[in-house]
């Protein structure tokens, strides 16, 4: 894998994802020096996803980066402006957050919040399956995205309240293969983190279906 990603720089050299410079055939992450010391990184420590007062069902999350500046902008064009390449670096970000704050080898498989068939076929792929699929060959846990699916198309997340976006996802997840995930414990990965409501939906399907533990990892949260 890492020959052919060396191939691939040689014939389309990469860019900084954060501010498009050119970089070095070799970079493996593909940040730039400049991008790297203006970063807004999360702080080390695993997020609550549930308010105290409600009955939480993801055993918490973690995340690269504050939602905001260059990172916002960049997981904007991720999403909605063809820049599917961005995953590999997202991924391997993750990565490294996950080791220095839990073992990866605790979590039996990897699964992406799977994305509304209409929403994939106009953007051409699911950003969040593209890197749960490279996370799990990092981390060398199976990606098993297959066993979660989006039973019906939802409104965007974003343009709703806290309330609103729970109700828009209560009910629009389930688990494909229950005895698969039964007794497991779940990497769940999304982009972005806001509220939860989809982090808690998905896990919640999961934890019904059998699965122990859910933990989350995004790229970036807008969670203070």
């Amino acid at each position: 894998m890492r020959f052919i990603e060396t191939i691939l720089n040689l014939i389309y050299p990469p860019r900084c994802i954060f501010c498009q410079q050119l970089l070095d055939h070799s970079a493996g992450i593909h940040i730039c020096a400049q991008c790297c010391g203006r970063l807004p990184f999360s702080e080390n420590r695993m997020i609550r996803i549930s308010r105290e007062d409600e009955i939480g069902h993801c055993d918490g999350a973690l995340s690269v980066f504050e939602y905001t500046g260059m990172v916002k902008e960049s997981l904007i064009r991720f999403k909605f402006y063809n820049k599917p390449g961005y995953y590999t670096t997202y991924a391997r970000l993750i990565a490294d957050r996950l080791g220095k704050l839990t073992d990866p080898g605790e979590y039996d498989m990897v699964i992406s919040v799977p994305l509304h068939k209409h929403k994939e076929f106009i953007r051409g792929y699911n950003q969040a399956y593209l890197i749960s699929k490279a996370l799990s060959r990092i981390i060398k846990l199976p990606e098993c995205s297959k066993f979660l699916r989006r039973e019906r198309y939802t409104e965007a997340q974003s343009l709703l309240d806290r309330q609103k976006r729970n109700q828009n996802v209560r009910g629009a997840f389930s688990v494909m293969s229950p005895e698969k995930v039964r007794g497991k414990s779940v990497l769940l990965v999304d982009d972005i983190l806001t509220t939860g409501s989809t982090l808690e939906e998905c896990s919640r399907v999961l934890k019904q279906a059998g699965a122990v533990k859910v933990f989350a990892v995004v790229v970036a949260t807008g969670r203070k």
